[in-house]
């Protein structure tokens, strides 16, 4: 089990081992971690709508991809982050680089190759601020992103991994996943998911299911949108979702609930807080907010799983910085930043 305490360096695995953990293989993690999350996985250009200085409709490049967001989003909020992945050695790799670097993100760990392009999302959005996703990543530069392309180092010196499912859907980066996750595994490094299921990237829906359920068996954090919960489990409520998905290894899961809040659980307590009422712009990256101010809060400290009370204050700091972003075009500059989160939260007497 998990034992909980002050700082991310409390994370230990200790008694029976929970899914793909052998007792035998974990170590202790690093006493002060060089990065409080290090995040694997897809970085994408979003195409935006926008307008040009003449008024024109265009499209303009944003960098993202769910993994990034939540590398930025914690830089945003004073944390510390690294970025794991692999991009194209043309423009496009070049802007999300420097955006990464320019938002205070570590990519040392982000690989760029000839042999593919960084993956591209036409992003449009309806008159409620929904978004929708038309992705171009056949044969995308992280497709080719290895194992042995890993950078451990990083993972080791970490206080939390953080992955999603996407990239399990290639042999090669998939591989690459599972490499990452099983260094975690090794030195003690919890493992969080967001398992961010994008219909319109998967030939197959059982084969996009199945990659969710992998990646969810190896996380001690998890988060996933009702939907999400529902398609996973065909559970009919949530309470039946969350038995369906847990598993022993699992700390803490957390269910988004849209415009209506959160639902935090761990073994032994549950808590569910309701959404705040903002002007909507689009939501655009506002699930990788939520999941990168609870990843900060708990790299500071996990003694907030141990109560009702706890998990509330988590969730309700997590949902604000889903508003904040909503409340903005974009993805990653919309990210709220510690200050803003704070000046939100009081703004609503909390």
């Amino acid at each position: 089990m998990a034992r909980l305490g002050g700082g991310a360096a409390a994370w230990h695995i200790t008694g029976k081992s929970g899914v793909g953990r052998t007792n035998e293989s974990v170590q202790a993690m690093p006493a002060s971690p060089r990065y409080d999350v290090v995040a694997l996985g897809e970085l994408v250009i979003d195409l935006v709508p926008a307008r040009d200085m003449d008024g024109q409709f265009c499209f303009a490049p944003k960098p993202g991809g769910a993994p990034g967001n939540v590398a930025v989003g914690v830089a945003r909020l004073g944390a510390r982050s690294a970025m794991l992945s692999k991009v194209g050695e043309e423009a496009f790799g070049r802007l999300m680089i420097e955006t990464l670097q320019g938002y205070g993100v570590a990519t040392e760990g982000v690989l760029t190759t000839r042999e593919g392009n960084t993956s591209l999302a036409v992003v449009t959005v309806d008159a409620q601020g929904d978004r929708d996703f038309m992705f171009y990543r056949k044969g995308c530069a992280e497709s080719t992103y290895t194992p042995a392309e890993v950078d451990a180092d990083i993972i080791r010196a970490s206080g939390i991994l953080h992955v999603g499912s996407l990239i399990l859907g290639e042999p090669l980066s998939a591989a690459s996943q599972r490499r990452a996750v099983a260094v975690a595994r090794e030195v003690g490094v919890p493992v969080s998911v967001d398992v961010n299921l994008r219909a319109s990237l998967w030939r197959d829906p059982a084969d996009m299911r199945a990659a969710a359920l992998e990646a969810a068996a190896t996380a001690d954090i998890l988060k996933v949108s009702e939907d999400e919960l529902s398609f996973l489990t065909g559970a009919a409520d949530i309470a039946d979702g969350i038995a369906k998905l847990w598993h022993p290894g699992l700390r803490v899961m957390a269910v988004t609930l849209g415009p209506g809040g959160a639902l935090l659980a761990t073994e032994r307590h549950r808590a569910t807080v309701g959404g705040f009422d903002v002007k909507v712009a689009d939501t655009v990256g506002c699930g990788d907010a939520f999941t990168a101010s609870l990843l900060t809060d708990l790299a500071a400290s996990q003694e907030g799983l141990g109560s009702v009370a706890g998990l509330e204050r988590l969730a309700r700091r997590a949902c604000a910085s889903g508003a904040i972003t909503a409340m903005s075009a974009g993805a990653m500059e919309a990210l709220p930043t510690a200050e803003r989160r704070a000046a939100f939260l009081a703004e609503h007497g909390l």
